[in-house]
């Protein structure tokens, strides 16, 4: 599967974190470094391996398998928001 930002979605940098804001323009939601990343690897469209690898690459201390796990939960949490397709 595909994900890929929402149409709508505006992405801003701000101190080095990544923050959303709704396409309604009535929420914000200010990213962590992990989520952060997780939402460059988005790019124009990826699937959960490329981001788990980019993600991975960012942050390589991390457990491998629990990296993987809650890249995915973080995607589900963000498809459910409407931040994002896939």
């Amino acid at each position: 599967m595909t994900y890929r930002p929402a149409d709508g979605v505006l992405a801003e940098d701000v101190d080095g974190n990544v923050v959303l804001i709704t396409a309604a323009g009535d929420e914000l939601l200010d990213l962590n470094p992990t989520g952060s990343a997780v939402w460059r690897a988005l790019g124009a469209g990826a699937d959960l391996d490329a981001i788990v690898a980019t993600v991975r690459d960012a942050f390589p201390d991390a457990p491998a398998d629990a990296l993987a796990t809650d890249v995915s939960t973080f995607l589900a949490e963000l498809v459910e928001a409407g931040l994002v397709v896939g």
